[in-house]
């Protein structure tokens, strides 16, 4: 069933105009804003099961998690970009880890070891995972074997690869605190979003029931204004 701010094509033309509510969360919060002012000065229009007051709150809600979401969301690339730069570095610093090996134990048999430093084979390279989360458990493992093989007071030994490891996972724990933040606002500014096109939906009815012969002026002067979104 079409809900009522829809639009159903005409004559077969594909080509849709747009709905009377808004797509866009803050022509969203703009539209409902401006709906909740006039529908707090006009008292005599009314819907048994809620009312101008409780939209308020609602839109209040909405406005909050929506800012939540956009400065929450706005730090995510600072700690993507520190983790990029420091897999880089990881990368290149992990060949002096394969050339210690290669001078002590040879060449050929330097890759034998790999495995004990959290070092894996993709294809024809030997690496660390590029998984974040594995590739911080293989620099545990990296870091635990370096003093095993002699290789603890190294330039690229136990010091070098614990200050790594330790703004690895520092970073990589931000990145996902930020992202459970904004996933948890998503939800609750995604519920929020419904609850306010329901109560749109029901006004347009209303407005149309009161005012079957200027209705549209009415949508308009209560916010409707399709142009401007």
């Amino acid at each position: 069933m079409m809900t009522p701010d829809e639009n159903p094509p005409v004559d077969g033309n594909t080509t849709t105009t747009t709905g009377n509510i808004p797509d866009a969360d803050i022509d969203l919060r703009d539209v409902a804003v401006k709906v909740q002012n006039k529908w707090q000065n006009t008292p005599a229009l009314t819907l048994l099961w809620t009312a101008s007051d409780a939209f308020k709150l609602i839109n209040d809600d909405f406005s909050a998690a929506l800012q939540v979401r956009q400065e929450t969301g706005g730090t995510r690339p600072q700690f993507t970009g520190k983790l990029k730069l420091l897999d880089k570095e990881i990368n290149k610093s992990l060949d002096n880890v394969k050339r210690y090996l290669a001078e002590k134990y040879t060449k050929a048999v330097a890759p034998d070891y790999y495995a004990a430093f959290g070092i894996i084979k993709v294809k024809d390279r030997y690496i660390l995972p590029k998984d974040r989360n594995l590739r911080s458990q293989a620099l545990s493992l990296l870091i635990g074997s370096l003093p095993v093989h002699g290789f603890g007071a190294f330039a690229f030994g136990t010091a070098y690869w614990t200050g790594v490891k330790t703004n690895y996972d520092a970073w990589l724990a931000a990145a996902g605190e930020v992202d459970g933040t904004v996933s948890q606002k998503v939800g609750t500014k995604n519920e929020l979003k419904k609850q306010i096109r329901k109560v749109l939906n029901a006004l347009i009815n209303l407005l149309k029931a009161n005012y079957p012969d200027t209705y549209k002026a009415e949508m308009r002067e209560w916010g409707f204004q399709k142009e401007k979104y």
